[in-house]
């Protein structure tokens, strides 16, 4: 059964056993009451902890000071990144739309996030976001109500609940305070995992092998077929070895002819067949590979008279035909019912200019070659240096020099659940072991304290960003409607306060329906356009 379907059906049986208490009274007489699909269990006990941290309260308020600034600049940039995603919404295929479970960040529904280093990230982001409210409450003077836990289904988090009428009565600067240390403390939570993961962990960690990893399969391909998968290690192909960078390369036969691949699957030397031959992976519409006929999982066989054995032989018969020249081209697609490679009925090919096509579609200059909108893998797995891999995770900003370098650079960081870097798990993992300070720690190990911190980093991250957008119920729509307060006050000085209430809540009502379109514009803007 579906892993979603089973999720969906363990909190759909947890919602109606919830239901069915809450309205019996029995949560009520354990101090628990429901706030939508969330069980809150209350209690007093824990007061006297808050008490206790929250006595140095002059380091306290400097880090509530901090935190103002780092939600300042949290909030603007994630309003400008969902107005920048708004606009990219017709570039992205409706087959390719986010859904809705993508945009809920709970393990067990969203795909991307592992429900045990999700449930853990969520813990941690939860318990620190709201002892950070109530450390705050405290050094302003205000009430903290009750602790304690928040439920669905398994414990998800604490929470500290303030007194709300005092809160809505204290000076602006004590209710700031408040509002912004809960994300704050998750953003600052957030980059120290990120440090304590790419620069303590992995940066210790080393390749057991330089030959290289497989980062991509292609369905339906001869590799797919064979059986090779992600995080595969190529050793040798038909007995030669290949080393790391000798993979597009490689001593290959004619295409369409078997060969002998020697492969890692984790700490396992196995061997198999497959057929041999450059593969298509993906073609690029209205560009003069698609436009021949030629799609992915199609072998080339040859261009321009050269036989195609492995992409670098792909890469100089391309290089040697000029920009806009019809030239003949030969390809194989696999015929399931046959059970082999048949002729695919593509016989000629009329190349572009690379440069015309960057200039025009990008706006910058590249080499004035002939360019077809094609990418190709021998066998159709994509490899990479194991090495590079590593230094992906452990240096994510190395050679970044402007300011789109870093953003780009970071985005690519968070998004590594998406190129299944995160967790890193076996056969991959396997790849690698730790050195150094390290070195006593079993491999297992060692990974599963080192995607525990992405995933501490990755949860509290998503948690801050979240809470700090200018929209009302959030930590940053409070905020942000108390600085409006504030600027509204001084711009329309004598201002009746009822009056100023309405502009204030009109300024704040728009702001926030603005996010949440920003939102679900991501959700049914590529289904409609």
């Amino acid at each position: 059964m579906d892993g979603l379907l089973i999720a969906l059906l363990i909190i759909a049986a947890y919602l109606i056993i919830a239901i069915l208490l809450n309205k019996k009274g029995i949560l009520a007489k354990f101090n628990m009451s429901m706030w939508g699909p969330f069980i809150m269990w209350r209690t007093s006990r824990g007061r006297n902890l808050i008490d206790k941290l929250a006595k140095p309260s002059r380091f306290w308020k400097g880090y509530a000071a901090l935190g103002k600034g780092i939600i300042i600049v949290v909030m603007v940039a994630i309003t400008a990144l969902l107005v920048w995603e708004a606009f990219l919404v017709s570039n992205i295929p409706a087959d390719q739309a986010p859904s809705v479970n993508m945009l809920i960040g709970l393990p067990g529904i969203n795909p991307i996030i592992p429900i045990g280093y999700g449930i853990l990230g969520l813990v941690v982001a939860v318990v620190i976001h709201e002892f950070a409210h109530g450390i705050l409450t405290v050094v302003g003077k205000m009430k903290v109500k009750a602790l304690g836990i928040v439920l669905l289904v398994v414990p998800m988090g604490a929470f500290v609940e303030p007194d709300e009428e005092a809160l809505e009565k204290v000076e602006k600067k004590k209710r700031t305070s408040v509002y912004a240390v809960g994300p704050a403390t998750n953003v600052i939570a957030a980059l120290l995992c990120a440090f304590l993961f790419s620069s303590v962990m992995v940066s210790s960690a080393e390749p057991v092998r330089d030959n290289p990893v497989i980062v991509s399969v292609l369905d339906n391909s001869p590799a797919d077929i064979a059986g090779l998968a992600y995080g595969d290690q190529i050793v040798s192909i038909n007995g030669t070895a290949v080393p790391d960078g000798g993979y597009s390369n490689v001593n290959a036969p004619d295409p369409n002819t078997s060969v002998t691949v020697t492969y890692y699957h984790g700490n396992e030397l196995h061997e198999v067949q497959v057929v041999s031959g450059v593969v298509i992976t993906a073609t690029s519409t209205d560009l003069p590979a698609s436009n021949a006929g030629l799609r992915a999982g199609m072998i080339l066989t040859s261009l321009n008279g050269t036989v195609i054995r492995n992409e670098a032989e792909f890469k100089s018969a391309l290089l040697a035909v000029p920009p806009e020249s019809t030239v003949p081209i030969s390809a194989l697609e696999y015929n399931s019912t046959a059970g082999q490679y048949v002729n695919a009925g593509v016989t000629s090919l009329t190349t572009i200019s690379k440069n015309d096509y960057y200039q025009s579609t990008y706006g910058q200059s590249s080499d004035n070659i002939s360019f077809m909108g094609v990418n190709t893998a021998y066998l159709g797995a994509s490899t990479n240096n194991p090495q590079v891999i590593l230094d992906l995770l452990a240096h994510p900003f190395a050679g970044a020099n402007s300011p789109g370098d870093f953003v780009s650079d970071g985005l690519y960081y968070i998004a590594l659940p998406f190129y299944g870097l995160q967790p890193l798990s076996s056969p991959l993992s396997s790849i690698f072991h730790p050195t150094g300070i390290f070195s006593w720690m079993p491999t297992d190990v060692f990974w599963m304290v080192a995607n525990s911190l992405y995933w501490i980093f990755w949860i509290n991250l998503m948690v801050g960003l979240t809470n700090a957008m200018p929209a009302i119920p959030l930590d940053g729509g409070f905020l942000y409607r108390d600085w409006i307060d504030t600027i509204v006050s001084k711009v329309k000085k004598g201002i009746d306060p009822k009056v100023r209430d309405r502009y204030v809540n009109s300024i704040v009502m728009t702001t926030s329906l603005f996010v949440l379109f920003l939102i679900v514009w991501q959700l049914i803007g590529p289904r409609i356009l």
